[in-house]
């Protein structure tokens, strides 16, 4: 008989992810006291030290604490897969995400409902946000797969990359960028113009950021006449006229393609970015999800060519 516990397992787990006792008897709705026998126990059980605590009672990993963790992870992830798989709902399985904006609003509409088709079954769970958000929400377990634009945290997180897209400048339909559409210019030509930027957690923005860096235009001092977080508002915005902005090629398309807006490609070259699939590396992945992901990377590039 193994010498500790499941339940001692999660109470790990838990402090170790709050780096609190008090906050992980909160989620768990134990009492303190109970959250410190079940790590002590466990502790006595592995003969190892698990946390180790300052002078303010802050409590952080031990090496061998960090290996117990990493375990630990894998066997509770393994004991949630069976249970969901066994049980009376299994035939009803979860498909938890997190998605960017640009990737929930043009991307996963189409690939989900073409997943479904062969797999009625499951059930998707979305939330969206920046990129941020969406590495926040993976990172806290509150989604299982994230969608975005950017990567902020390759030491915990796994980028797996579905398809390119490519950053394009909008401005509005007038006669001043007809004109200047009719010349050949490009969207590094308007840089001066009024411009609209979406907020820094965005990853579009670091991206855009990122472009002007590698381009030497990093100093570049722009006009910047509105922040927004919201990625609608800021289209609304440049076809009413108040500036132009740097957004994905996915997000223009429909504006572009109904007059509202007009497209400029950055430079004779485009400026790219990949849509990665991400989530963490401890992830163990259910039946649906493993089905969903393997299905994702083969389909996503297809459906936005």
């Amino acid at each position: 008989m193994l010498p500790f516990s499941l339940r001692q397992l999660e109470v790990f787990v838990a402090a170790a992810e709050h780096q609190s006792f008090t906050a992980a008897a909160n989620e768990l709705a134990f009492a303190q006291s109970t959250v410190s026998t079940h790590i002590k126990g466990l502790e006595d059980a592995l003969g190892v030290l698990l946390f180790s605590r300052d002078a303010k009672k802050q409590i952080q990993l031990t090496k061998e604490g960090r290996a117990v963790y990493d375990r630990a992870k894998i066997i509770l992830g393994e004991c949630q897969i069976m249970r969901e798989e066994t049980s009376e709902q299994s035939c009803q399985q979860q498909i938890s995400i997190a998605a960017s904006t640009d990737s929930f609003e043009y991307l996963l509409p189409g690939v989900m409902a073409e997943y479904m088709h062969k797999h009625s079954a499951n059930r998707f769970d979305l939330v969206n946000g920046d990129s941020a958000f969406v590495h926040e929400q993976l990172l806290k377990g509150n989604a299982r797969l994230g969608f975005s634009g950017t990567a902020l945290n390759r030491k915990e997180l796994r980028y797996r990359t579905v398809c390119r897209d490519q950053l394009v400048m909008i401005t509005p339909n007038n006669a001043r960028y007809r004109e200047m559409k009719a010349q050949g210019l490009y969207g590094r030509d308007l840089l001066q113009e009024p411009m609209i930027v979406r907020g820094q957690t965005s990853g579009t923005k670091k991206e855009f950021d990122r472009y002007l860096e590698q381009n030497g235009l990093g100093d570049l001092k722009l006009h910047i006449v509105a922040r927004m977080n919201q990625a609608d508002a800021v289209k609304s915005s440049v076809a009413n006229g108040l500036g132009v902005a740097v957004i994905s090629e996915m997000a223009a398309r429909k504006y572009a393609v109904s007059g509202d807006l007009l497209t400029f490609a950055l430079d004779p070259e485009g400026a790219y970015r990949n849509i990665y699939l991400l989530y963490r590396k401890d992830t163990v992945f259910s039946k649906a999800e493993h089905g969903f992901v393997s299905f994702a990377l083969t389909h996503i590039k297809k459906s936005v060519l």
